[in-house]
């Protein structure tokens, strides 16, 4: 598999450079949607990376969430709508101020598939604490999943999530893009039952996406593949998405 990933990557790197870094990217302008936004975006990062940029996270805000679980079935859902060439994670914030995570498919354009499925109604953390070295304060022992995980929800819903979010977060990040072949990759695993969507900090207080398959006993594969460098909103949106009001 990392044969498979570094073939897939070795001509993208070069033109990503530091496309997951926030500070340098702040000069630039939220770009409309365009095909050129979707070059194969999420590479592997060590685990020892992951944990740093997760615990700093937890660290910096105890009282947020701090990851989502969502089964493998929403993701294949939503995968395998006609011209989905990944997923955008929007951040949500819930009625009762709680944050999560909304998912929509984009395609060819680069354009949020708004007229399709979108997914939330994920397991978060916390509550529901396990044992996992991305967890600055793990459980004592892990805690299966409690299916089903995740859901497809109503845009106009959806929305609201959305704009509740950016009403009180405005200036941060909003959302991340992820290249179809990262959620393809980690559901192959072996025993791999969906994907945890962890919230990190790198250095300089960049925000991030840290993504990892989650195995049937609800532990994270922390020992298989580990993804990162999404490309952030802003700048790289689909600024016509009703998800952007």
């Amino acid at each position: 598999m990392k044969l498979h990933f570094t073939k897939l990557m070795m001509g993208t790197l070069l033109t990503l450079g530091a496309a997951g870094c926030a500070d340098k990217q702040a000069a630039v302008n939220v770009v409309t949607a365009k095909a050129d936004a979707l070059e194969l975006t999420g590479t592997i990062i060590s685990t020892a990376q992951a944990v740093s940029w997760t615990t700093a996270y937890q660290e910096a805000y105890p009282e947020d969430t701090w990851a989502a679980f969502t089964e493998a079935g929403i993701f294949n859902q939503l995968l395998d709508q006609e011209g989905c060439q990944g997923l955008r994670l929007y951040h949500a914030t819930k009625a009762d101020d709680t944050n999560t995570f909304v998912l929509v498919g984009v395609n060819s354009e680069g354009a949020d598939m708004t007229n399709g499925l979108v997914a939330d109604e994920m397991m978060k953390c916390p509550p529901h604490q396990y044992a996992s070295i991305l967890v600055a304060e793990p459980a004592e022992q892990i805690l299966p999943p409690v299916l089903p995980a995740g859901a497809i929800i109503p845009l106009d819903k959806a929305v609201d999530l959305t704009k509740r979010y950016h009403a009180t977060h405005a200036g941060n990040v909003r959302a991340g893009y992820f290249s179809a072949y990262v959620y393809r990759e980690l559901l192959a695993q072996e025993g791999c039952i969906g994907i945890r969507i962890y919230k990190g900090l790198k250095e300089g207080n960049q925000e991030c996406f840290v993504l990892v398959g989650v195995s049937n006993e609800g532990a994270d594969m922390t020992d298989g593949l580990l993804y990162d460098l999404s490309k952030p909103c802003p700048p790289i949106c689909s600024d016509s998405s009703p998800l952007m009001q």
